[in-house]
């Protein structure tokens, strides 16, 4: 069985208001009755529901036009920063020594770098030399649940294995105020950045969700839904109009791996990766649950933006901050490109709180 504990998160310094973006991008757009209306992007702003989220550089070095070099080479050190802390903090918060980490898991696909985010964890918390390193850099959204979903298999087929799971993402670098269409205009509004990391294990201390089993899943022929690539002047993420609506997709498939034991289950708590508003409330109506269950998503979105895979670790610790109650039935999804799945079932762990009625 395995256990992870409650993650650590670390968020950069510059805080960016939604109405910030919507001046820089109103007041930066070209005169073309074939590019949106003012009035358009101030309704898609009022409608993705964020109205904070922070970057790793200042709003007027995020919107510079650069070459991809330079976007990466500002935001990669703060983004090794933010995680290589929230690691240390996992670890502090779980009274681990950096030598009992037997494997690190990584993921982080807007800072391209080789080495990457595992070798620089494994040099700068002096973990042992031979710690199994499980590095990613393509996961983009399902990052936080997939990675979860890898460790989680391993302390299963390995009792005592304790899984160090980091994810640091920076998707102001797909900050690009030359992409005017409606997808570049959205997604300048909708991301932040961030990094989270939390153990794994089969030590329930210091744990708040038991995992029963985990599931991922590809939908064959969608790989085209939402896709991040490297041009000369930055990254750059976009979207087929009909992706926002691939969350349906993956419900079907989600639905029958919940209730293959269990044609009864039900959710009590749910942690869903916020990909935006359509993703959350679609996510709602395929679990058939209360949209209360899914406040924390809200939440999280509201204030830090689409933060990638760092994400459900965000909601996570939002969850474990409301100390549900013990035993109460979970669900962790989250949504990638691809069209790409992850979740994990199981239990809550809140051993001081009052068992579920379920």
């Amino acid at each position: 069985m395995a256990f992870v504990t409650r993650p650590s998160l670390v968020v950069p310094d510059h805080e960016i208001s939604t109405s910030a973006i919507l001046d820089d991008i109103i007041g930066s757009l070209p005169r073309d009755p074939e590019l949106p209306s003012p009035a358009a992007i101030r309704c898609w702003g009022r409608n993705l529901k964020v109205d904070t989220r922070r970057f790793v550089v200042p709003l007027e070095f995020v919107s510079q036009t650069g070459t991809v070099t330079e976007r990466n080479n500002l935001a990669l050190p703060v983004m090794y920063r933010m995680a290589t802390t929230a690691a240390y903090d996992a670890l502090k918060a779980s009274h681990l020594d950096r030598t009992d980490i037997d494997c690190v898991i990584t993921s982080h696909s807007t800072t391209p770098a080789t080495p990457g985010l595992d070798v620089h964890l494994v040099n700068k918390l002096d973990l042992r030399p031979d710690v199994l390193r499980m590095p990613a850099t393509q996961l983009g959204s399902v990052g936080g649940a997939h990675t979860l979903s890898w460790a989680a298999r391993l302390v299963d087929a390995t009792p005592g294995l304790r899984v160090l799971v980091v994810i640091g993402e920076a998707l102001s670098t797909v900050y690009r105020r030359e992409k005017n269409n409606p997808a570049g205009i959205v997604y300048r509004m909708l991301f932040g950045d961030g990094a989270g990391a939390c153990i794994v294990s089969s030590d329930p201390r210091n744990a708040c969700l038991e995992i029963g089993s985990s599931w991922q899943q590809v939908v064959p022929n969608t790989t085209d839904s939402y896709t991040l690539s490297v041009e000369p002047t930055g990254m750059h993420f976009t979207s087929e109009k009909w992706a926002p609506d691939g969350v349906n997709h993956l419900m079907g498939p989600l639905w029958q791996w919940l209730h293959r034991t269990d044609p009864d289950w039900t959710p009590e708590v749910v942690i869903a990766h916020p990909g935006g508003p359509r993703i959350l409330d679609d996510a709602t109506a395929g679990l058939g649950c209360s949209p209360e269950l899914l406040k924390h998503s809200w939440e999280s979105l509201r204030t830090r933006g689409n933060l990638g895979g760092v994400a459900v670790l965000d909601i996570l610790a939002r969850t474990a901050d409301s100390t549900p109650a013990h035993g109460s039935r979970t669900l962790l999804l989250g949504i990638g490109p691809g069209l790409t799945g992850a979740a994990l079932e199981g239990r809550w762990h809140n051993p001081t709180a009052s068992p579920s009625t379920a």
